[in-house]
């Protein structure tokens, strides 16, 4: 269970082995044994014997900002995995497996957004549709062909995906009403109402993808496939490429195709943001499709346990432990 604050002035307390989370609206109680995870969405206040029950329980309390993304969170001191791990992210970085793990990330990415176009025309006996879906993938057979070092792989590699992305989203206009989407993807600002969903949805779905990175033990600073910055977490922005379609997509693109994002979901400043109403609805959108539970190797699991479980493959990748790492790609 995720608890969500979205009041300001709201104010979470411990009281025994619940969480209290109180406003001028309501006070609610949770049970600390059933929260994963506290996503905190207006200025708040917070107890610190709040903090110290989620650090024992292992619940992260997580900070989004207007466009979902998130800017702090809290977890405990003890991090999972050891030094062995960071050792290895490190060094891998410039060997053959820092250029296979790039060439994996856009690889699952682009079969991503092929197969979702693909399972959308099929749906909707749409031939255009489909035919984006087929351009995109005969676009995934050049990444096996791009060599060099990994500053050379990495640009080739961008703008393949940047390629890709222009015509899945392009396409995306067949299915979306032209009043909620502009046919091309905006960011920072998104300029309407679908590219502020997806764009939120990315930003609670990149908290995600950074806590499978810290509690596997990896650094999520370190990435293989975007460029180290200062501030930014490079490998989030790796890992988080394998899940964009599977998951914030797919429930964005359900909520709007089926009319049940209106225009007074979101609000315009300087840009188009989800207000209170749009927040929930992309949430709970978030939460049902982290939830939802699909095959994966054999076995019926959740998507938030297929996120981590990516991050542990990777880990026993760079470990040595797995000769390969094998990207998640989701076929409809």
């Amino acid at each position: 269970m995720k608890v969500v604050i979205d009041d300001y002035g709201a104010y979470l307390k411990k009281k025994g082995n619940r969480f209290i989370v109180s406003s001028e609206e309501k006070s609610e109680e949770f049970a600390s044994d059933k929260v994963t995870q506290v996503i905190i969405l207006k200025g708040s206040a917070i107890t610190t014997d709040a903090v110290k029950l989620a650090a024992e329980k292992c619940i992260d309390i997580i900070c989004l900002d207007r466009s979902g993304k998130p800017y702090a969170r809290i977890y405990p001191c003890k991090l999972g995995g050891t030094t062995l791990t960071r050792r290895n992210q490190l060094a891998a970085y410039s060997t053959s497996k820092g250029v296979f793990l790039a060439k994996a990330f856009v690889g699952a990415k682009v079969e991503n957004m092929s197969y979702f176009l693909k399972s959308l025309a099929k749906s909707r006996g749409n031939s255009v549709l489909k035919e984006a879906g087929n351009l995109i993938l005969k676009f995934s057979k050049n990444i096996d062909d791009v060599e060099g070092n990994i500053d050379t792989v990495r640009n080739r590699l961008l703008g393949i995906e940047g390629e890709c992305s222009k015509t899945y989203f392009s396409a995306l206009s067949e299915v979306l009403p032209k009043g909620l989407y502009s046919g091309v993807r905006t960011r920072r600002p998104p300029r309407d109402a679908f590219n502020a969903m997806i764009s939120y949805g990315y930003g609670v779905l990149y908290s995600e993808i950074e806590k499978a990175c810290i509690i596997s033990g990896l650094d999520p600073y370190l990435g293989f496939l975007h460029t180290d910055r200062y501030g930014r977490p490079s490998l989030v922005m790796d890992l988080i490429e394998e899940f964009r379609q599977p998951v914030v997509d797919r429930a964005m693109v359900t909520l709007v195709a089926r009319g049940q994002v209106e225009k007074d979901c979101v609000k315009r400043e300087e840009g188009v943001y989800l207000n209170k109403k749009g927040r929930k609805m992309a949430i709970e959108a978030m939460m049902s499709r982290l939830e939802s539970k699909i095959k994966y190797k054999g076995r019926r699991i959740s998507m938030e346990d297929i996120i981590l479980k990516q991050a542990r493959e990777l880990v026993g990748f760079l470990n040595g432990d797995r000769r390969s790492y094998k990207p998640f790609v989701y076929r409809w």
